[in-house]
């Protein structure tokens, strides 16, 4: 991916995100959060994700590097370079805050 492709990406994302604050700001709830409690949990959520996905990189690897030792067969590392590794961490993390939450 080159980085006129990434700030594309950027950018319509950018664009979608200020257009529905400012459509939903006259249809919002009056008891919704502030959009800095919002902001929060995003970056809680991408900490909790990155220690899920490094624990799922890390178990991976140490089970295909067992898997090398006790049989006879080659298990390439190139097995964890898999983007559903990545939406599933995602998920975990996600169904893990929504749990650990207290509100």
């Amino acid at each position: 991916m080159n980085y006129e492709e990434v700030i594309f990406a950027v950018g319509l994302v950018i664009v979608t995100s200020l257009l529905a604050y400012r459509g939903s700001n006259k249809f919002r709830a009056r008891s919704a959060r502030p959009m800095s409690a919002a902001v929060r949990a995003l970056f809680d959520w991408a900490g909790v994700f990155a220690l899920f996905f490094a624990a799922n990189l890390a178990l991976g690897a140490v089970v295909i590097l067992l898997l090398r030792g006790i049989t006879q067969r080659f298990y390439a590392l190139y097995g964890l370079q898999n983007l559903l590794l990545l939406i599933l961490s995602a998920g975990q993390a996600f169904v893990f805050q929504m749990w650990w939450r207290d509100d």
